[in-house]
């Protein structure tokens, strides 16, 4: 069989799904100035993102890990915000891409490497393949110390919108402490407050500034009462993996650079006129 009638057999038909892309390989051990790694035609590599950007990706090997890395720690952002099904079309483009252009052809080229399910491609509501899945499963498995978690293979949170069904204000305690207690480890990250006696949320940024490092609130907003905080709230934790980007803005650019960011978000993807 060559290497074409191979690469057209469906993924799921090749390898097991469910395990991260590049399970294949096969380790040889650490020995000075030998690659540790050999895949299916026995040419050895260095480590597994660096099999997939060259072998899978086709790009021309880059001397500098860092370069390579920040390229496909972009590509699992983006493959983190189709998974969760809870980012949308137009907050993607902006929030990741920062024009519906580049969405629009990113999101094509991954369908062109078949890690989207063709028939969700057309309407830009993409659906990870199988092998779109593997490939996020490796990328969250193979980053680096120093790289900002991504809340990989926990369950999507739910939104509570409206009145009715909502959690009381009991039971939206005891949900939001349990995600506070998952982000003790993140540099920048969103937390309840009272400012002046009001409801509010704020963003703290721990370890920052050049000479003593301190934690500093970067951002702040505050809400009539617990409820519209809490639904807030639980709006940001749905999109855990961008709080280390919106808390860089913060840093760098002020709070308002981060309203506004925030302000497109929440509006994006919502029809004019609608029910």
């Amino acid at each position: 069989m060559s290497a074409r009638d191979w690469d057209e057999i469906p993924y799921s038909d090749r390898f097991n799904p469910n395990l991260p892309w590049g399970y294949w390989l096969v380790a040889q051990g650490e020995l000075d100035g030998v690659p540790p790694l050999t895949d299916h035609t026995g040419q050895r590599w260095p480590s597994v993102r660096e099999y997939f950007w060259v072998s899978r990706l086709g790009m021309a090997p880059i001397p500098r890990d860092d370069i390579r890395n920040e390229e496909l720690e972009f590509m699992l952002a983006t493959l983190v915000s189709l998974d969760r099904r809870v980012i949308h079309t137009e907050e993607r483009a902006l929030d990741l891409f920062g024009s519906w252009d580049r969405s629009r052809h990113y999101l094509s080229w991954l369908a062109g490497l078949k890690m989207l399910m063709p028939q969700t491609v057309a309407d830009q509501n993409a659906e990870l393949s199988p092998e779109g899945h593997a490939v996020l499963l490796m990328l969250a498995s193979t980053r680096s110390p120093n790289a900002a978690p991504l809340a990989i293979g926990l369950p999507t949170l739910k939104s509570f919108h409206g009145l009715a069904s909502t959690p009381d204000q009991d039971e939206r305690n005891r949900l939001i402490e349990a995600q506070e207690r998952a982000i003790l480890h993140l540099q920048y990250r969103f937390g309840r407050q009272d400012i002046a006696g009001q409801p509010a949320i704020v963003l703290a940024g721990v370890g920052l500034g050049p000479n003593i490092p301190l934690t500093r609130v970067l951002w702040s907003i505050t809400f009539a009462d617990d409820y519209a905080r809490d639904r807030m709230l639980f709006w940001l934790h749905e999109r855990i993996d961008r709080w280390p980007d919106w808390g860089g803005l913060a840093y760098r650019q002020g709070a308002r650079a981060l309203s506004e960011r925030l302000m497109q978000l929440a509006f994006a993807d919502r029809d004019i006129g609608g029910d």
